[in-house]
């Protein structure tokens, strides 16, 4: 699948800055968008209004599942009829969706990867910029999809103002892309709803094959499926293509010489399954019920952080799991991967 990004943007508005969410839709199979929300995180759930600023997207790049993708960069610039659209203080949140997530979370030595706001544009001086004591731009927090900075100088002597969030810093911000962001505009229609064996295993191994950060070393196994599975034939050819690494790798196991692809996924079948793509954790989970036995991978997954359990303390692994629930885990999941020279070097 590629996508590309859109020049027209819609949006929310609130009070000094523009809100908006940058469509990226796909040109291939899958009709999705990408889409980059960019908001005020002081003013969220607050009354839309008129806003001091506009939006522009300065390239549309395709853009293919898989690591380090380009977006493009996001400029915001004050309108022309605004002196000072901003001034210190005001914050800007830009969040990518579910599915995707920075190559590295940003931090305040790395958000100039990030976020840029030049000296001068076309001649003219930007408003925003840094002085020996206060940079023009403040880093405020980071998560895997997001960043929100701050405005920390104005120099009111600058015609104009600029600031540009980048996604095209290799190993920074450019970006990690999931068809994961396809299977959450479904999954959000109905979150409370089921999840079958299937769907789920079908869903990690799109989060695992792109992915050479992936921590997951795919097994080559030539013994035949069938032999394994004993229901094999309720499953097609091209979702039986796909979910064989993981069946060869044993992240996937079945019942015996069942694998039970319509059966509805259990809380601790699915942390089994994401935990296996890690290496063994013997950490102890906090969890206060009984965790089943077999489930070995769901260790490694609880340390990383990529499930958690109930406020009384329990995890509830025979519990079926809701598809908001698979996308939080899944999230996580793309989120924990990590990126390093040697990840990319081959």
């Amino acid at each position: 699948m590629y996508t590309k990004l859109r020049r027209i943007l819609t949006l929310m508005v609130l009070p000094a800055l523009c809100l908006i969410s940058l469509g990226v839709p796909s040109v291939g199979i899958a009709a999705s968008d990408i889409v980059v929300t960019v908001s005020d995180p002081d003013s969220i759930g607050e009354k839309t209004s008129e806003g001091n600023t506009v939006n522009t997207v300065m390239s549309t790049p395709k853009v293919s599942f898989g690591e380090n993708r380009v977006l493009g960069t996001l400029r915001i610039t004050g309108k022309k009829d605004v002196s000072v659209p901003v001034k210190p203080g005001n914050k800007v949140m830009v969040s990518l969706p579910v599915g995707a997530c920075y190559m590295r979370t940003p931090t305040a030595e790395t958000y100039k990867n990030y976020v840029e706001w030049p000296d001068f544009l076309d001649g003219e001086k930007n408003q925003i910029q840094d002085t020996k004591n206060e940079p023009g731009i403040k880093f405020i927090s980071g998560t895997p999809r997001s960043i929100i900075i701050e405005v920390g100088n104005i120099d009111t002597a600058g015609k104009i103002m600029v600031l540009d969030f980048v996604f095209n810093k290799e190993n920074y911000s450019r970006v990690r892309v999931s068809r994961l962001i396809d299977v959450a505009k479904e999954y959000n229609k109905n979150p409370d709803e089921k999840v079958t064996r299937l769907d789920f295993f079908k869903s990690l191994a799109d989060l695992t094959v792109p992915f050479p950060s992936c921590p997951l070393k795919i097994v080559q196994d030539d013994k035949i499926l069938a032999e394994r599975f004993l229901d094999l034939s309720e499953i097609s050819p091209q979702d039986l293509d796909k979910i064989k690494p993981l069946i060869d790798s044993e992240v996937i196991v079945g019942y015996q010489n069942l694998l039970e692809p319509g059966n509805y996924l259990t809380r601790a079948e699915a942390a089994n399954a994401v935990g296996r793509l890690f290496p063994i954790s013997e950490q102890n989970t906090d969890f206060t019920d009984d965790l089943p036995a077999w489930a070995l991978g769901l260790k490694a997954a609880a340390a990383r952080g990529i499930i958690t359990g109930y406020p009384d303390g329990t995890f509830k692994p025979d519990q079926f799991i809701t598809k908001s629930e698979v996308l939080t885990i899944l999230q996580r999941t793309l989120e924990s991967y990590e990126t390093t020279y040697k990840s990319f070097k081959s």
